[in-house]
């Protein structure tokens, strides 16, 4: 499943579920895509910001084992 931000040609921007991009294709090109405001049939993708993952957290430092510092103690090695 693929989700896309669509723009009828009245300016609505809705979100829509595909089963692929080639289903979205087939349903934008045969005007099967209604827009949820106006009924509008015309509809394109609109402009998306990537969902880009920053990956995992970076665990906090332990505290230092002389003088519970956590992280750049000057007294650790």
């Amino acid at each position: 499943m693929i989700l896309y931000s669509l723009q009828c040609r009245d300016g609505h921007v809705f979100d829509e579920w595909f089963a692929s991009s080639a289903d979205y294709e087939a349903k934008a090109k045969t005007h099967d895509i209604a827009c949820p405001d106006c009924g509008g049939t015309e509809v394109r993708k609109a402009i998306m910001a990537p969902n880009v993952s920053r990956g995992a957290a970076a665990a906090p430092a332990a505290p230092c084992e002389t003088c519970g510092e956590a992280g750049g103690c000057p007294w650790s090695g």
